[in-house]
């Protein structure tokens, strides 16, 4: 394949471009608000196949099915219900994906085989148009090889997948950074199965409901496996109050370390240090580009100090639990 081409989403030309690819069953990764998609035609089996052999992901791995507005969903899903309706009206655009029942003929590459199919409306302005050039929806998982850190710039995707996909439609960097909130809404009960940006709390604000604790998901959702979003150097992460007095001894000997931290400053013990934002969501909204900086660095080890262990951080522990190989907490 030639090189990955990159295209200006601030163009409209580059935007045709990008569909005119995606019409023609090839691969392109687009921004979006959460993190960069693989994007391919959802209504072409071929391309859809493509994704998983660019990314190196199982077949069986169900895929979101991205749209341009709210009355496309009826193209794949059976049945929306009440409380669907509800939160496209409150979230949509935006990092919330609905799991919903799917219609028939809907492939099996898309839903891993499963009864659910999964729908979001992105907020990027740039995937909008080009869906609505396209006149088709997308399939967008995240734009890097898998099981790896998901990228949140067109640097990030060439770096992972150049060679490997036609075309990156250069956005900017996400505003969110982490991959969306996931609802199950296949059961009597609505389910978060994949929490993001859009919390329980707003959820329940939105339903008037409270979504009963402890539940899971009806059938495997994106992003659910056990190792994910995972750095290629080894990765550790630390509760604060265990950090000072841990670093030393999670750092063999001779090894340089690369620190990612919210609150207690690593001194000299770090070859390169990264401060993230006491902010949930912006801490949220720069974790990824930290971990890739981290992973370009020259150190043997990433030591994490983990976030507090309170609601609005449940995304955010969700992402380092898997992005980890050890975690002290």
């Amino acid at each position: 394949m030639p090189a990955t081409i990159k295209l200006d989403a601030t163009q409209s030309g580059d935007l045709e471009k990008a569909a005119s690819l995606l019409l023609a069953g090839h691969l392109v990764a687009i921004p979006t608000e959460t993190v960069y998609g693989l994007a391919a035609d959802a209504s072409n089996d071929q391309a859809v196949r493509k994704v998983f052999e660019a990314k190196q992901r199982p077949v069986g791995h169900p895929l979101i099915v991205h749209v341009a507005s709210p009355d496309r969903i009826s193209l794949w899903v059976d049945q929306i219900p009440d409380t669907a309706r509800q939160l496209i009206q409150a979230f949509w655009p935006g990092p919330l994906t609905l799991l919903l029942p799917k219609k028939n003929g809907v492939s099996d590459f898309i839903t891993g085989g499963n009864p659910g199919v999964a729908v979001r409306m992105p907020a990027h302005p740039a995937t909008l148009a080009t869906m609505q050039r396209l006149g088709r929806e997308l399939v967008a998982p995240s734009a890097n090889p898998y099981g790896r850190i998901s990228p949140t710039t067109a640097e990030h995707v060439l770096e992972g997948l150049s060679g490997k996909i036609e075309a990156v439609l250069d956005g900017g960097d996400c505003s969110v950074g982490i991959e969306s909130t996931i609802i199950d809404l296949t059961g009597d009960t609505p389910v978060i199965a994949r929490p993001g940006q859009i919390a329980q709390s707003d959820i329940e604000a939105c339903l008037g409901i409270t979504l009963a604790p402890g539940r899971s998901a009806s059938q495997a959702v994106p992003g659910s496996v056990k190792r994910h979003y995972q750095p290629v150097t080894p990765t550790v992460g630390v509760a604060t109050d265990r950090f000072a007095g841990l670093l030393p001894e999670v750092t063999p000997a001779g090894e340089k370390i690369g620190v990612i931290w919210w609150q207690s400053a690593p001194g000299e013990l770090a070859s390169e240090s990264i401060m993230l934002s006491a902010d949930p969501n912006e801490y949220a909204r720069m974790l990824y580009t930290a971990m890739h900086a981290m992973d370009k660095a020259n150190v043997d080890r990433i030591v994490i100090e983990l976030p507090p262990r309170e609601s609005q951080w449940l995304a955010v522990h969700d992402r380092l639990g898997r992005a980890c190989t050890e975690q002290f907490a």
